[in-house]
């Protein structure tokens, strides 16, 4: 399998990790690397190919790792000439390129990925799993908290960029719901979202820089206890019933990178063998995603995942 990966600022650096790893062990056999800055494009060294725009790429798959500007106008282009696409958060700065893009997906029967990575973490994947036995009874509140202990050297706010991931979560463990209402508080520092959902589900989200400790984690409270997952590495989940707290390892652990990579891959092939696929998340998952992030009105200052 042959796949392109366009970009390879910081994250996508990530990516070309991943796949190298994943070459070495055949379950891919080509990686073509395309950047439009050359002196950036030098200095890989792990890729089969390397090129200065995608006309001309012909993979199997693309994953784009740009700007978040870019990602709407590159999706469309590598659509249109035959790909599947995994294209890193948001799809899109605005509701309008965003379902451009899904539309073409849609008509020309392309795959699309969107890289909502903690849906992979095998954390997220357990809890979603206990939650819906009912291990701590109805779920109430969601408190999902990214905080760093370094001060925010970009340009934009704290919320847009720790608290994306956040957003996600809160609705994925409300069972795909759309908030009745929603409360955003945002500063260069900080950032403070709060959902209140149909089901009497209630989600806080809290983002902040130069905080005392490095915090990423997600707590949910039932009426029958509390999950807590650590979202660093691979430090598990902690299951809190009746007074007592259980620790629950995760082993062996996998990064989501991987997962979500891995993921893409078998989707792909599912779809040329002729067998059911779909896209990951579904349509109404990322668009309701980007709503949120337009009523915050972070939307357009989105530059990076976390």
């Amino acid at each position: 399998m042959h796949i392109g990966l366009v970009g390879v600022g910081r994250w996508g650096k990530k990516h070309l990790s991943v796949l190298n790893e994943l070459k070495k062990t055949n379950q891919i056999n080509r990686i073509t690397v395309i950047d439009h800055d050359e002196h950036v494009l030098s200095k890989v060294t792990i890729a089969d190919e390397k090129l200065l725009d995608v006309r001309g790429l012909n993979a199997d798959g693309v994953i784009i790792a740009t700007p978040s500007q870019t990602h709407a106008e590159l999706a469309k282009s590598l659509l249109r000439s035959g790909h599947d696409l995994l294209v890193e958060k948001p799809l899109a700065t605005d509701l309008n390129a965003a379902t451009q893009v899904m539309n073409l997906a849609q008509q020309n029967g392309r795959l699309l990925y969107v890289g909502m990575l903690l849906r992979h973490h095998l954390g997220i994947k357990k809890a979603k799993h206990l939650t819906q036995l009912g291990q701590i009874g109805r779920l109430n509140s969601i408190t999902y908290q990214r905080k760093k202990t370094q001060p925010n050297h970009t340009d934009f706010p704290a919320m847009s960029q720790l608290g994306i991931h956040g957003i996600d979560l809160a609705c994925f463990f409300a069972g795909e719901a759309e908030p009745t209402s929603t409360i955003f508080e945002t500063s260069h520092e900080k950032g403070l979202a709060s959902f209140f959902f149909p089901q009497g589900i209630s989600a806080q989200i809290e983002t902040e820089y130069s905080f005392s400790e490095n915090i990423s984690k997600i707590v949910l409270t039932g009426e029958k206890g509390s999950i807590t997952i650590n979202l660093q590495e691979d430090q598990g989940f902690s299951l809190h019933q009746n007074g007592f707290t259980k620790h629950i390892p995760i082993q062996p652990f996998t990064k989501p990178l991987i997962l979500q990579t891995k993921s893409f891959l078998e989707e792909m092939k599912r779809k040329k063998q002729g067998d059911d696929w779909s896209h990951f998340p579904d349509f109404g998952a990322s668009m309701r995603c980007l709503r949120l992030l337009e009523k915050a009105g972070i939307l357009e200052e989105i530059i990076r995942p976390n």
